[in-house]
């Protein structure tokens, strides 16, 4: 029986467990590198990682390291293993984006509703504004998106000092964004067309658009 996805991240989870500690951060650099290439089919990535981990652990056994292995250059063989990988489908690509997509208006939605569903009062629309909200939105995530990936990668085969450093900077960057573009959307003159709804709309439709992106997420992890 083929494993989904989720269940070989799982296996792969708990099998590094059993590396030591070189071995493991070797094997992890390696793992990093290979994972932030989000065009690469994520099943032959996962399929790929745990073939190389199990060989790795079985060379363990007979006392061999990660080095002994797989070489002194992780790095150029990361690339050599990116490059026999397949691209993901221009489906599963879809679904990974409404995924993050429906989340990310998911939680900005169920944050901006919060007090007119508490103070249970109807909110005025403007449709201008709301579009370039979610423009704005869009825009700044995926360019957060891009650094992190960005950052990830660069640092993958670096010492832990920077690349605590670079975990942080990712924190803030994060923390700045999100901060900017509910700043940025209260800042906004309001303009365009404008319509009245109910005050549970933004909170009920956010919780909506997070259950969706629930659901795409289990069924991405489930093939």
């Amino acid at each position: 029986m083929q494993l989904t996805v989720k269940e070989l991240i799982e296996h792969n989870n708990e099998k590094r467990k059993n590396l030591t500690s070189e071995n493991s951060e070797y094997y992890q650099n390696l793992l990093v590198y290979i994972r932030t290439n989000a065009l690469k089919s994520e099943r032959a990535t996962e399929e790929v990682l745990l073939e190389m981990l199990d060989h790795l652990l079985e060379a363990q056994r007979e006392g061999k390291s990660a080095e002994d292995v797989f070489g002194k250059t992780p790095k150029e063989l990361a690339e050599e293993i990116i490059e026999t990988l397949p691209k993901e489908s221009f489906k599963s690509k879809l679904d990974f984006i409404l995924e993050i997509g429906f989340m990310l208006f998911g939680w900005y939605l169920v944050i901006t509703g919060i007090p007119p569903f508490i103070s249970q009062e109807e909110q005025t629309v403007y449709l201008g504004t709301l579009l370039l909200s979610g423009f704005l939105l869009i825009g700044s995530i995926t360019t957060l998106m891009f650094l992190v990936f960005g950052f990830l990668k660069s640092t993958a085969f670096k010492d832990k000092s920077k690349k605590n450093k670079v975990n942080w900077l990712l924190v803030i960057l994060f923390v700045l964004f999100f901060i900017g573009g509910i700043g940025a959307n209260v800042m906004l003159e309001p303009f365009g067309p404008s319509f009245t709804v109910s005050y549970i709309l933004p909170f009920g439709l956010g919780c909506f658009f997070l259950l969706a992106a629930y659901l795409f997420k289990k069924s991405r992890e489930s093939k």
